[in-house]
């Protein structure tokens, strides 16, 4: 074939090859066409219980590393589960001696010679430490009567600031887990507070005379609590 037909041929192809090689980048400052695929689905600028599928607020809570007092804190506050209690400056922080227990007090003893008492917290996140009424009928279930048969008990609850409060007091012979043996004349002073994403478990256990005596400070100290600052 002559050179001249041949040349006409190989140009335009040539060409045409030369702008398609530059079509990735197109004219300069033009933006690029989306990538091919399935469009993106709108972005929430909040996490949303329609969206995760959780509740945002108590996985928000739940995730919290709340502080915890210790023997260098306020000796007039607990602090435990972002919660604040009042208490009294005698009652005194010692180092938890039980497993699940998040923070301890000891309340000394009164004049006539009656033993110290305990007064714990334990904090528990979203459904740990099962249910409410369930840790409440153990907690009754500790004590008996001098008969021998469980100890009756009083019960109640009341919703105070975005917090559910349950309450149980009971009093007679009274047998921890791992106890080998009951210990007679004790008493209870016990609260479950539910708040959200968390519950924090209050128990004030001792001699009957001691815990009694501590009985309005105890009642405070519930009554009181407040989230932390």
């Amino acid at each position: 074939m002559p050179i001249a037909p041949l040349l006409r041929l190989l140009v335009p192809t040539v060409t045409l090859g030369m702008f398609a090689g530059c079509g990735d980048g197109g004219t300069a400052g033009a933006p690029k066409p989306p990538a091919s695929g399935s469009p993106r689905p709108p972005v929430a600028t909040t996490p949303t219980q329609a969206t995760t599928g959780v509740d945002a607020d108590a996985t928000a809570e739940a995730a919290t590393d709340w502080s915890v007092s210790t023997a260098a804190s306020d000796p007039k506050r607990a602090e435990v589960g972002g919660l604040v209690f009042p208490k009294p400056p005698t009652w005194l922080w010692t180092a938890p001696r039980v497993r699940f227990r998040t923070l301890q007090y000891d309340v000394p003893g009164v004049a006539d010679g009656a033993g110290a008492a305990e007064l714990v917290f334990s904090l528990f996140r979203g459904g740990d430490g099962g249910p409410t009424d369930m840790n409440i009928d153990r907690w009754i279930g500790q004590f008996r009567s001098p008969e021998g048969e469980p100890a009756e008990a009083t019960t109640s609850t009341e919703e105070r600031g975005g917090l559910v409060i349950h309450r149980v007091e009971t009093a007679g012979s009274y047998q921890a887990m791992g106890q080998p043996a009951p210990r007679p004349g004790q008493m209870q002073l016990g609260a479950i507070i539910e708040a959200p994403g968390r519950r924090v478990f209050v128990r004030l256990v001792g001699p009957d005379a001691t815990v009694e005596a501590a009985r309005e400070d105890f009642d405070r100290l519930v009554a009181g609590v407040m989230p932390g600052g």
